[in-house]
């Protein structure tokens, strides 16, 4: 189900230096709902960046990622064990304020969003709040310019997947414009447990 040559692309391309701007401060999304001391889940923590900015804002953090070589590049950013897991082997229970998916649920297919979604679930403390960012769109499958499966989304397309997930509701939607394909957006998405 997931698409193991998506995991082996970010194997191989796990040392590249990402261009100046790679990283957006998408972090302010999720501030607003955190509170001091909060624990994080960085899931599909890629190189760790993000983590690493929460970290120094003074939160806890806990990482996963697919790809065995971010992981090793991620647990030397962040000084803790980034465990290589893929979402469906996430299997922790009420241990995080709030998990922070960018840009990583969009590599699996949408029929596994429910799934991943529930772990996710599982994985809150109650009143607990999520992050997921995606590209804004229909689209499904393998994109050659970016050596990724991914699966778009829409807010209609994310009610869709929640329906299986009744625990977490939507409290917010932004939009920002995507740089390197012109006329798209990446829609980001706040749940509530």
């Amino acid at each position: 189900m997931y698409c193991q040559k998506t995991i082996d692309e970010y194997n191989n391309s796990a040392n590249q230096k990402k261009e100046a701007g790679a990283y957006p401060p998408w972090e302010n999304f999720l501030l607003p709902y955190l509170k001091p001391g909060d624990h994080i889940l960085d899931l599909g923590c890629g190189d760790g960046h993000y983590g690493s900015i929460f970290q120094q804002l003074g939160y806890k953090v806990s990482g996963i990622d697919a790809s065995a070589s971010l992981c090793q590049i991620a647990t030397k950013k962040l000084g803790v064990l980034v465990r290589n897991l893929r979402f469906d082997q996430l299997s922790d229970i009420n241990l995080y304020n709030a998990v922070w998916a960018c840009c990583s649920l969009l590599h699996i297919p949408r029929q596994a969003m429910p799934d991943a979604f529930s772990r996710i679930s599982f994985a809150l403390k109650s009143s607990g709040y999520v992050y997921a960012s995606f590209m804004e769109g229909e689209h499904e499958g393998w994109r050659d310019q970016l050596g990724s499966y991914m699966a778009d989304m829409t807010e209609k397309s994310m009610q869709m997947v929640l329906s299986f997930v009744p625990s977490l509701q939507i409290i917010e939607v932004h939009r920002t414009p995507c740089l390197y394909k012109k006329g798209t957006s990446w829609i980001h998405f706040l749940l509530k447990k």
